[in-house]
């Protein structure tokens, strides 16, 4: 946006503070100023603001307190500095805590948050292809959770109902599995009462600093990636005993200098046994290569018990799947 529709805004905004849309005028003014920058092109040293626009918004608020309060104002002078506190402490609110504890939703995929019930999770287990893993997910875009001899793909959505989180969250999984390479990993998702038994730990962050691969080794590493490179991580230690709830662990730590996920990943597999392609792999394989057929043409086989499926692969094992893991893995690959 260039600066005369930054100018207008901005004008706007201070407009419409004496009036009873003052919030909408202090969203202006907030916008534009998380949203400036120096004019320098793009890169160029000093292009950026010195200071985080978090702080100059919280800044700005406080001023507005101020002024509000000498004007004579009882509330709006609270409501002013309330904002400003609030944007100051922002980052340290603990929203991921608050919805990592989750419960399974029966006959889905999903579970959904304890505490927040329009927050979903869902996980998928990461298998192995023909490619080693880390430069099967070098361009892998989303967040992962790795355990010894396990690797989890982790989406969280919002929504006010499961049938509507089931279908972002299995959007989600498609956008995620086009950003890995062909062949080289696939994504199986779990049904809710496996995801929430393979995630019912006694985690504890651990505090690193640098390198969040060095000293000991973690229970359990999350990270984010996009880019080609890992935005964030977050390291645990877990207990023996089993907790008697599911926590998603998060990813807690930005890194300054981001390391490219292929590089991340091959480090990571010197330090935790990773998967081994198995009879998931090749079911997979087989639903993904054969994306355009029509589902009778994709699978040998389909056995029906309870709630519960035999499957075969055109070139595989039987595996056992839930309906909703069948469910989810036509439409993630077709």
């Amino acid at each position: 946006m260039g600066w005369i529709k930054k100018g207008i805004i901005f004008i706007v905004g201070l407009a419409l503070l004496g009036t009873p849309l003052f919030v909408l005028g202090i969203l202006c003014i907030g916008y534009v100023i998380l949203t400036l920058r120096s004019g320098k092109p793009k890169g160029a040293p000093g292009s950026v603001l010195p200071i985080k626009p978090r702080y100059l918004l919280a800044g700005a608020l406080s001023i507005l307190s101020l002024v509000a309060f000498a004007s004579g104002g009882v509330l709006s002078p609270l409501l002013f500095g309330a904002l400003a506190c609030l944007v100051f402490v922002w980052p340290r609110l603990p929203f991921g805590r608050m919805t990592s504890e989750v419960v399974p939703v029966s006959g889905t995929i999903l579970l959904r948050s304890s505490l927040v019930p329009f927050v979903w999770h869902s996980v998928a287990e990461v298998k192995p292809g023909v490619e080693e893993l880390a430069r099967a997910l070098s361009s892998f875009e989303g967040r992962l959770i790795i355990k010894h001899g396990a690797v989890y793909a982790h989406v969280k959505t919002f929504a006010l109902d499961a049938t509507s989180a089931d279908a972002k969250i299995t959007n989600e999984f498609r956008t995620m599995a086009s950003t890995v390479k062909q062949g080289g990993a696939y994504f199986l998702p779990l049904d809710a009462a496996t995801s929430a038994n393979a995630f019912k730990m006694r985690i504890s962050p651990k505090t690193s600093k640098g390198d969040t691969l060095a000293g000991p080794t973690p229970d359990v590493l999350v990270l984010e990636a996009s880019g080609g490179f890992v935005s964030k991580s977050g390291t645990y230690s877990s207990e023996s005993s089993p907790s008697k709830g599911a926590t998603i662990p998060q990813a807690t730590r930005a890194f300054n200098h981001r390391p490219l996920i292929w590089e991340f990943l091959e480090r990571v597999g010197n330090r935790f046994k990773l998967p081994e392609p198995d009879s998931f792999s090749n079911l997979l394989l087989s639903v993904q290569a054969s994306r355009n057929e029509p589902l009778s043409e994709r699978l040998a086989g389909l056995e029906s018990s309870g709630e519960n499926l035999k499957v075969k692969a055109l070139a595989g094992d039987e595996v056992g799947l839930s309906r909703a893991q069948l469910r989810a893995i036509v439409s993630i690959y077709s």
